[in-house]
């Protein structure tokens, strides 16, 4: 029984890994061609920086840039774009009938997923905290050098 319980807790992050690469495959097959997705960053309340100024749809060509647009909807207005965009908006160009019912919700997960920032790599945290520890340490013998000259020009 103990056995089975951990094999199951090893294999969920590589389930996760699995369905977000599903939803970009989804988001490649059905958005990809129309629109990119740009993660937002995040302020230090943990809402979107953007939040208070709502920041401008980029265009470059036909690209539409998702990110700014995924956190101020809903999953469930997500959802209904995607399941009928032609219906709540006539004249756009998106094309979500070639998208299968069970991808619609990959691809939700993956917009929103992919508009956050990943998380820096523990490699990388310990090369910022040697990076800060040095800089502390140059700084403290910056200021001991500096104290002992002045000791000396005191001493004259």
């Amino acid at each position: 029984m103990k056995r089975l319980s951990l094999l199951s807790l090893l294999l969920v992050p590589g389930l996760a890994v699995g369905a977000a690469n599903e939803g970009k495959l989804a988001f490649d097959k059905a958005c990809a061609r129309c629109h990119v997705i740009t993660t937002q960053a995040q302020g230090s309340s943990g809402k979107n920086a953007t939040a208070a100024k709502p920041a401008p749809i980029k265009k470059r060509g036909r690209n539409i840039d998702l990110g700014p647009l995924v956190p101020q909807r809903t999953p469930e207005q997500l959802r209904t774009w995607i399941a009928g965009p032609t219906q709540l908006k006539p004249k756009t160009n998106c094309d979500t009938r070639l998208l299968p019912e069970a991808d619609r919700d990959l691809l939700i997960n993956y917009l929103a997923v992919s508009i956050h920032p990943t998380p820096p790599s523990r490699e990388e945290l310990l090369r910022q905290q040697l990076k800060e520890d040095l800089a502390a340490s140059r700084a403290q013998k910056q200021r001991k050098a500096n104290d002992s000259s002045r000791r000396s020009q005191g001493k004259k």
